[in-house]
């Protein structure tokens, strides 16, 4: 997976990499954002469960947010993607909401190391493919225009 090549992970952080950039303002600077929101899931585990829950719903918060926003412009664009796009996010948001029950029951440390996997795979992947394709697919319309 390309994930592993690009983003590292220290002892306390997933590391950003410039190969994510999609050269779209907006959408790089709302995946640094969920970078540094990702990383302060890392800095809460050393606060406690509910710092954890609440750095978990930070991120989830944003990522919807983000989300809706992305699929807003798409159907805007009539991007031709824009389905499995969606149903992309949908499957993390499923993913996360999963993570989320079982944090709840269970802890973060029976699932911190799954929720950094699952972000890192996911987040990663997810940019570099969908992301990239719908920002080549904006940057084509614009130069059309």
């Amino acid at each position: 997976m390309a994930s592993n090549r690009i983003v590292s992970r220290g002892i306390d952080k997933i590391e950003w990499s410039d190969d994510l950039l999609l050269n779209m303002k907006a959408e790089d600077d709302d995946h640094r954002e969920m970078f540094a929101l990702m990383n302060g899931i890392f800095s809460a585990a050393l606060l406690g469960a509910d710092m954890v829950t609440q750095a978990v719903a930070d991120l989830c918060l944003f990522t919807r947010e983000h989300f809706s926003q992305e699929q807003h412009e798409m159907e805007q664009v009539a991007y031709p993607d824009r389905d499995s796009h969606r149903y992309d996010h949908e499957y993390l948001i499923f993913q996360l909401d999963v993570l989320i029950e079982r944090l709840m029951n269970s802890g973060p440390d029976y699932v911190a190391d799954e929720l950094v996997d699952l972000l890192k795979r996911w987040l990663c992947d997810h940019i570099l493919t969908f992301d990239a394709a719908f920002a080549a697919f904006r940057q084509e319309m614009m130069q059309e225009e």
